[in-house]
């Protein structure tokens, strides 16, 4: 596995508050989430990272912030250096001060006052970042970004991805494999993409184009045959899980954890 992909040791994680379908979404068609089976889809999550071999915190709901355990957004960690980003959401602006005390261990860069990102639209290839430009991340985020990317690694490729139709890159964008990427059709974008083979699924399994591989094994999506297809085709260790309550808020698989 590519050095940008390293063993994961830890992962951060918010349990959801109770008001979290008062967050932001796009995805209202799919109808209001239910908390209760959110809960026992976010504990099966968290099992899961813990059984990759990761030691798991959860750090209680916050009712301030409904979006408040989509903890991807507020941070984007690289070896010892974590980002805090500046989200191009008002309501999720303040997210990431309440995750700083659990990160004291890292070296804390913040993105500048004319940044606009989210963790959400950052997605580490195995041997490139893409960042996705678009409502939440704009071209200073992007640079900010890259610019403390390379403090860790100087050579660090980082490409910015132009794109509309879904909230996040990784709504609609993640590596299945080295070299393998997976699309949700709902995702468009004139980026050159033509370095990687790019499996795009049916529209109705869309949201699975949201991929997670944590230490060998690749987290995909319940209940759509297609991708699960694909990943037992590139991937050998294979878990799929249910997000449908999370969905529902446009979340997925990567957004619930900080991983690193």
């Amino acid at each position: 596995m590519s050095h940008l992909l390293p063993t994961f040791t830890r992962a951060l994680m918010r349990l959801p508050a109770a008001n979290f379908a008062e967050g932001v979404t796009t995805a209202a068609h799919l109808g209001p989430p239910d908390y209760n089976l959110a809960l026992e889809q976010y504990q099966n999550y968290a099992q899961a990272l813990q059984d990759c071999g990761l030691a798991v915190t959860v750090l209680p709901a916050d009712a301030r912030f409904p979006d408040g355990h989509f903890v991807e957004d507020p941070f984007v960690i690289f070896g010892d250096m974590a980002f805090h980003c500046r989200s191009g959401a008002p309501s999720r602006q303040g997210e990431g001060e309440s995750l700083k005390p659990h990160l004291s261990d890292l070296r804390i860069i913040d993105a500048p006052a004319e940044a606009r990102i989210d963790g959400g639209d950052v997605l580490f290839c195995s041997d490139r970042v893409l960042v996705g430009v678009s409502r939440r991340t704009n071209r200073a985020g992007y640079r900010a970004l890259r610019q403390a990317l390379q403090t860790v690694q100087s050579e660090i490729r980082v490409d910015p991805v132009p794109f509309s139709g879904v909230l996040h890159l990784k709504s609609g964008l993640t590596e299945l494999a080295p070299g393998v990427l997976i699309h949700d059709p709902a995702l468009m974008t004139d980026f050159d993409l033509s370095w990687a083979r790019v499996i795009t699924l049916p529209p109705e399994e869309g949201h699975a184009a949201d991929v997670l591989p944590v230490n060998g094994t690749l987290f995909v999506a319940a209940d759509c045959p297609g991708a699960l297809s694909a990943a037992e085709q590139h991937c050998s260790r294979v878990l799929a899980l249910d997000m449908s309550e999370f969905v529902k808020m446009d979340g997925g698989l990567t957004c619930l954890s900080l991983r690193y």
